[in-house]
């Protein structure tokens, strides 16, 4: 080649620039795009692109809430296994300070000691007289 030949870029060797989006696609081997205008409106993209930016920000936001969620509700299982737990066991301490058995021995242990003497006193619902009405004036008088 020499130095005054110029190279045409624009279109593959035996073919016409009209001819370029041929089938074959050894067509688009070597060819020089950077002076041809791009054919795709970007008014129409920038839209499209703001939008699918919109949608994944929404997308991420859901699945930061979903796994936040998840670590809630984790949390607050844990809790209740944990409360769960612990009502078992006061359950238990409650049997275990209410059986009779171990009552008295604690009471022997503290110097608790039977009763020396009863006294047993009669039912006062049984053949003695009520006691007095108390009124909130002095009775009244039929005569009046």
């Amino acid at each position: 080649m020499s130095a005054g030949a110029s190279i045409d870029r624009t279109s593959p060797p035996g073919r016409s620039g009209d001819d370029v989006l041929g089938d074959d696609a050894q067509s688009w081997i070597g060819l020089d795009f950077a002076e041809r205008g791009d054919p795709r409106r970007t008014g129409t993209l920038v839209p499209l692109l703001i939008l699918a930016l919109v949608a994944a920000l929404g997308v991420a936001a859901l699945r930061i809430d979903l796994i936040r969620t998840r670590y809630a509700l984790a949390a607050a299982n844990e809790a209740e296994q944990a409360l769960m737990e612990e009502q078992r066991a006061l359950i238990a301490r409650r049997r275990q300070l209410r059986d009779p058995t171990a009552l008295a021995v604690e009471a022997r242990e503290r110097g608790f000691l039977p009763p020396g003497r009863v006294f047993s006193l009669p039912d006062p619902g049984e053949g003695t007289p009520p006691p007095p009405a108390v009124a909130a004036g002095p009775p009244r008088s039929g005569s009046r």
